[in-house]
Protein backbone atom coordinates (compact mmCIF):
# COMPACT_ATOMS: atom_id res chain seq x y z
CA UNK A 1 0.00 0.00 0.00
CA UNK A 2 1.08 3.33 -0.65
CA UNK A 3 -0.47 6.83 1.34
CA UNK A 4 -0.78 9.94 -0.68
CA UNK A 5 -0.78 13.35 0.87
CA UNK A 6 -4.06 15.02 0.28
CA UNK A 7 -2.22 18.02 -0.95
CA UNK A 8 -0.42 15.92 -3.53
CA UNK A 9 -3.15 14.15 -4.93
CA UNK A 10 -4.98 18.15 -6.02
CA UNK A 11 -1.50 18.82 -7.38
CA UNK A 12 -0.54 15.15 -9.07
CA UNK A 13 -3.75 13.19 -10.00
CA UNK A 14 -2.18 11.58 -12.73
CA UNK A 15 -0.10 9.57 -10.22
CA UNK A 16 -2.87 8.54 -8.20
CA UNK A 17 -4.56 7.06 -11.38
CA UNK A 18 -1.24 5.30 -12.88
CA UNK A 19 -0.94 3.61 -9.49
CA UNK A 20 -3.89 2.48 -9.24
CA UNK A 21 -3.59 1.03 -13.33
CA UNK A 22 -0.63 -0.80 -12.09
CA UNK A 23 -3.10 -2.56 -9.16
CA UNK A 24 -1.63 -0.72 -6.16
CA UNK A 25 -3.41 -0.23 -3.30
CA UNK A 26 -3.65 3.29 -2.65
CA UNK A 27 -4.72 5.53 0.56
CA UNK A 28 -5.67 9.21 0.31
CA UNK A 29 -4.49 10.74 3.68
CA UNK A 30 -3.21 13.26 5.38
CA UNK A 31 0.78 13.27 6.23
CA UNK A 32 2.66 15.94 8.42
CA UNK A 33 5.87 15.50 6.40
CA UNK A 34 5.82 14.32 2.50
CA UNK A 35 3.83 13.88 -0.35
CA UNK A 36 4.27 9.83 -0.72
CA UNK A 37 4.66 7.14 2.47
CA UNK A 38 5.36 3.32 0.69
CA UNK A 39 6.50 1.09 3.91
CA UNK A 40 9.48 2.74 5.42
CA UNK A 41 10.29 5.35 2.79
CA UNK A 42 8.81 8.60 2.60
CA UNK A 43 8.95 10.67 0.06
CA UNK A 44 8.85 14.34 -1.30
CA UNK A 45 8.24 14.79 -4.69
CA UNK A 46 9.39 18.25 -6.19
CA UNK A 47 9.05 19.38 -9.97
CA UNK A 48 12.12 21.53 -11.30
CA UNK A 49 10.35 24.72 -11.24
CA UNK A 50 8.99 23.60 -8.06
CA UNK A 51 12.28 22.57 -6.61
CA UNK A 52 13.36 26.78 -7.36
CA UNK A 53 10.28 28.80 -6.32
CA UNK A 54 10.57 26.48 -2.45
CA UNK A 55 13.87 27.27 -2.07
CA UNK A 56 13.71 30.94 -3.36
CA UNK A 57 10.68 30.65 -0.80
CA UNK A 58 12.60 29.14 1.89
CA UNK A 59 10.10 26.65 2.32
CA UNK A 60 12.30 23.35 0.87
CA UNK A 61 13.98 24.13 4.45
CA UNK A 62 10.50 23.77 6.40
CA UNK A 63 9.81 20.92 4.42
CA UNK A 64 13.30 19.22 5.01
CA UNK A 65 13.20 19.76 8.88
CA UNK A 66 10.07 18.02 9.20
CA UNK A 67 11.62 14.96 6.59
CA UNK A 68 14.07 14.74 9.62
CA UNK A 69 11.96 14.72 12.06
CA UNK A 70 9.78 11.73 11.32
CA UNK A 71 10.38 8.99 13.43
CA UNK A 72 11.62 5.60 11.60
CA UNK A 73 11.36 6.50 8.38
CA UNK A 74 13.81 6.90 5.25
CA UNK A 75 13.44 10.48 3.68
CA UNK A 76 13.84 10.83 0.17
CA UNK A 77 13.74 13.93 -1.94
CA UNK A 78 12.65 13.49 -5.34
CA UNK A 79 12.68 15.66 -8.92
CA UNK A 80 10.25 14.46 -11.25
CA UNK A 81 11.68 16.04 -14.51
CA UNK A 82 14.97 17.70 -16.65
CA UNK A 83 16.83 19.70 -13.82
CA UNK A 84 18.11 21.35 -17.64
CA UNK A 85 14.33 22.74 -17.49
CA UNK A 86 15.70 25.32 -14.43
CA UNK A 87 18.38 26.26 -16.58
CA UNK A 88 16.31 27.10 -19.54
CA UNK A 89 13.07 28.75 -17.63
CA UNK A 90 14.60 30.32 -14.86
CA UNK A 91 18.17 32.47 -14.39
CA UNK A 92 19.68 29.95 -12.10
CA UNK A 93 22.95 28.07 -13.34
CA UNK A 94 23.41 24.08 -13.18
CA UNK A 95 26.07 25.12 -10.10
CA UNK A 96 23.89 26.88 -8.36
CA UNK A 97 21.01 24.20 -8.34
CA UNK A 98 23.44 21.63 -7.89
CA UNK A 99 24.96 23.34 -4.70
CA UNK A 100 21.63 23.10 -3.10
CA UNK A 101 21.15 19.30 -4.62
CA UNK A 102 25.01 18.93 -2.72
CA UNK A 103 23.61 20.96 0.88
CA UNK A 104 20.16 18.26 0.75
CA UNK A 105 22.33 15.62 0.99
CA UNK A 106 25.78 16.08 2.71
CA UNK A 107 24.03 18.97 5.21
CA UNK A 108 20.88 17.69 5.94
CA UNK A 109 21.89 13.91 5.14
CA UNK A 110 18.58 13.60 2.74
CA UNK A 111 19.00 10.92 -0.47
CA UNK A 112 17.85 12.87 -3.62
CA UNK A 113 16.90 11.67 -6.85
CA UNK A 114 16.17 12.78 -10.26
CA UNK A 115 13.80 11.10 -12.44
CA UNK A 116 12.62 12.56 -16.13
CA UNK A 117 9.20 12.20 -16.12
CA UNK A 118 6.48 11.59 -13.97
CA UNK A 119 5.79 7.68 -15.60
CA UNK A 120 9.32 6.92 -14.16
CA UNK A 121 8.52 8.18 -10.91
CA UNK A 122 4.88 6.03 -10.89
CA UNK A 123 7.18 3.41 -11.87
CA UNK A 124 9.92 4.40 -8.89
CA UNK A 125 7.16 3.87 -6.23
CA UNK A 126 5.41 1.11 -8.01
CA UNK A 127 9.53 -0.68 -7.02
CA UNK A 128 9.29 0.42 -3.80
CA UNK A 129 5.91 -0.38 -3.20
CA UNK A 130 7.65 -4.33 -4.18
CA UNK A 131 10.62 -3.31 -1.65
CA UNK A 132 7.93 -2.83 1.29
CA UNK A 133 5.99 -6.14 0.42
CA UNK A 134 9.77 -8.14 -0.08
CA UNK A 135 10.53 -6.74 3.91
CA UNK A 136 7.10 -7.22 5.40
CA UNK A 137 6.36 -3.68 5.21
CA UNK A 138 2.95 -4.39 2.94
CA UNK A 139 1.75 -1.26 5.56
CA UNK A 140 3.25 1.59 5.90
CA UNK A 141 5.22 2.81 8.71
CA UNK A 142 2.79 4.77 11.15
CA UNK A 143 4.48 8.52 10.52
CA UNK A 144 5.51 10.00 14.27
CA UNK A 145 7.31 13.53 14.41
CA UNK A 146 10.03 14.72 17.03
CA UNK A 147 8.68 17.63 18.72
CA UNK A 148 10.33 20.68 16.97
CA UNK A 149 13.01 22.17 18.86
CA UNK A 150 14.03 25.30 17.00
CA UNK A 151 17.51 26.64 18.18
CA UNK A 152 18.48 30.74 17.47
CA UNK A 153 21.31 29.23 15.30
CA UNK A 154 19.06 27.73 13.51
CA UNK A 155 17.40 30.86 12.57
CA UNK A 156 19.83 33.04 11.80
CA UNK A 157 21.05 29.99 9.30
CA UNK A 158 17.75 30.32 7.46
CA UNK A 159 17.68 34.06 7.42
CA UNK A 160 21.10 33.54 5.72
CA UNK A 161 20.30 30.93 3.08
CA UNK A 162 17.30 33.30 2.23
CA UNK A 163 19.96 35.64 0.62
CA UNK A 164 20.36 35.67 -3.33
CA UNK A 165 22.30 32.47 -4.50
CA UNK A 166 23.11 31.49 -0.91
CA UNK A 167 23.07 27.61 -0.39
CA UNK A 168 23.16 25.87 3.22
CA UNK A 169 27.00 25.32 2.70
CA UNK A 170 27.73 28.97 1.91
CA UNK A 171 25.37 30.03 4.72
CA UNK A 172 27.49 28.13 7.36
CA UNK A 173 30.68 29.57 5.91
CA UNK A 174 29.53 32.83 5.92
CA UNK A 175 28.32 33.05 9.60
CA UNK A 176 31.90 31.39 10.04
CA UNK A 177 33.62 34.23 8.82
CA UNK A 178 30.89 37.08 10.21
CA UNK A 179 29.79 35.29 13.38
CA UNK A 180 26.82 37.34 12.69
CA UNK A 181 24.19 38.99 10.25
CA UNK A 182 24.68 42.22 11.48
CA UNK A 183 28.61 41.81 10.69
CA UNK A 184 28.14 39.97 7.56
CA UNK A 185 25.62 43.35 6.70
CA UNK A 186 28.08 45.66 7.05
CA UNK A 187 30.47 43.49 5.20
CA UNK A 188 32.34 45.43 2.22
CA UNK A 189 32.48 43.19 -1.25
CA UNK A 190 36.12 42.09 -1.11
CA UNK A 191 35.53 40.88 2.36
CA UNK A 192 31.88 39.02 1.08
CA UNK A 193 34.47 37.46 -2.04
CA UNK A 194 36.93 36.47 0.92
CA UNK A 195 34.19 33.58 2.26
CA UNK A 196 34.80 30.28 0.53
CA UNK A 197 32.11 29.56 -2.44
CA UNK A 198 31.53 33.15 -2.42
CA UNK A 199 32.30 34.17 -6.35
CA UNK A 200 32.01 38.20 -7.19
CA UNK A 201 28.74 37.59 -9.27
CA UNK A 202 27.47 36.16 -5.79
CA UNK A 203 29.26 39.09 -3.60
CA UNK A 204 27.29 41.44 -5.30
CA UNK A 205 24.40 39.87 -5.29
CA UNK A 206 24.14 39.40 -1.53
CA UNK A 207 25.43 43.25 -1.33
CA UNK A 208 23.09 44.82 -3.38
CA UNK A 209 20.28 43.03 -1.26
CA UNK A 210 21.97 44.14 2.21
CA UNK A 211 22.58 47.30 0.77
CA UNK A 212 19.42 48.91 -1.30
CA UNK A 213 17.04 50.73 0.39
CA UNK A 214 13.42 49.09 0.59
CA UNK A 215 10.83 50.86 -1.64
CA UNK A 216 6.80 49.77 -1.80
Amino acid sequence: MIIIDSREVKQAKGILEGLKKLGIEVEVSFLEAGDYLVGDILIERKTPTGFVSDVKSMRLWSELDKLKRCIDVKPILVIEGSLSLIEKITKWSPSQVLGVLNSVILDWGISAIVLPSRRWFTIYLQQLNKRAEKIGKERPHPLRMKEKVEKISDRIRFVVEGLPNVSGVRAINLLKRFKTIKALANASLQELQSVEGIGEKIARDIYKVLNTEFQE
